[in-house]
């Protein structure tokens, strides 16, 4: 028997789909399409903070509070001059910032002061002046040179820590102000006490020279005595260094004393050494 039934259809099938599937964000190794944007498949947008005003008015504030703080700090480490301008003059005060010469005078420890030396008589000046006498000839024949003075002027022009020095003698935070009077460190003298003169000084004379007294075992300085009959350059003036800065110019002084002195024999001997070979070697 023929069946004249109208065949039916075959299934309609779809045409793959040529691009891969969205990627699962579960699984991240199932395959992804490329993004319209030109950006990786695997990219990852993640989410934008918002802008808002109150973090807006936060770094404001954060940047305010550096630049307080930049400030406070530059002005706690500034050397105030106030009290220190009054005390020493602001001629002192300047020759002590920029006089580029520097020189030390560093007394033996007990040296007593120059009016209380006993006055020697004549007898005792004739018998030193011919036991120097001697005592040249002997090291020298030919030259009678005056013995070495026990106090020398040390040139502290370039040594490193000079910047510290000048530091510690200008600020007024390193002095107990209370303890101003008008003694001079002369006056303080004892059998322990060391004395030392700082002169600052210009070779231009642009800068007026300034020379300070220090009394290094107690850690006093003040105005020195002046030569002059001038009222006002007679005031003594003297202050004491706050426990801190005491020991820390008293080091600083000595070491530096040493270290030059050292320096100085050495220079010497070697100049006497050459001396001699000449005399030796007259050609």
């Amino acid at each position: 028997m023929i069946d004249h039934s109208s065949p039916t259809p075959p299934e309609a099938t779809t045409p793959a789909d040529p691009s891969p599937p969205p990627a699962d964000p579960i699984r991240p190794d199932t395959p992804r399409s490329p993004r319209a944007d030109g950006l990786p498949a695997d990219w990852v947008d993640h989410p934008k903070i918002p802008i808002t005003r109150r973090a807006v008015l936060a770094g404001i504030a954060i940047g305010v509070l550096g630049i307080l703080g930049a400030v406070a700090g530059v002005w706690a480490r500034r050397t105030r001059l106030e009290k220190t301008t009054t005390f020493w003059g602001a001629d002192a005060i300047r020759a002590m910032q920029l006089g580029p010469r520097v020189t030390l005078r560093l007394e033996p420890v007990g040296l007593p002061a120059p009016e209380n030396l006993p006055t020697p008589t004549l007898t005792e000046t004739a018998e030193l002046s011919e036991t120097v006498q001697k005592t040249a000839e002997a090291s020298d024949p030919g030259s009678a040179s005056p013995p070495e003075p026990q106090t020398k002027e040390i040139d502290l022009t370039g040594v490193p820590g000079l910047g510290h020095l000048r530091h510690a003698i200008l600020d007024e935070r390193h002095y107990d102000w209370e303890t101003r009077s008008d003694k001079t460190i002369e006056s303080l003298r004892s059998g322990d006490s060391r004395i030392a003169y700082l002169t600052f000084s210009d070779p231009l004379g642009k800068i007026p020279a300034s020379t300070i007294a220090l009394e290094l075992t107690g850690g006093w300085v003040g105005t020195p005595p002046s030569p002059t009959n001038d009222r006002a350059a007679n005031e003594h003036r003297s202050v004491r260094l706050i426990p801190r800065v005491q020991p820390a110019i008293r080091h600083f002084l000595v070491v530096i004393s040493n270290a030059q002195k050292t320096y100085y024999d050495r220079r010497r001997s070697e100049e006497a050494k050459r001396a001699e070979a000449g005399k030796r070697d007259p050609s």
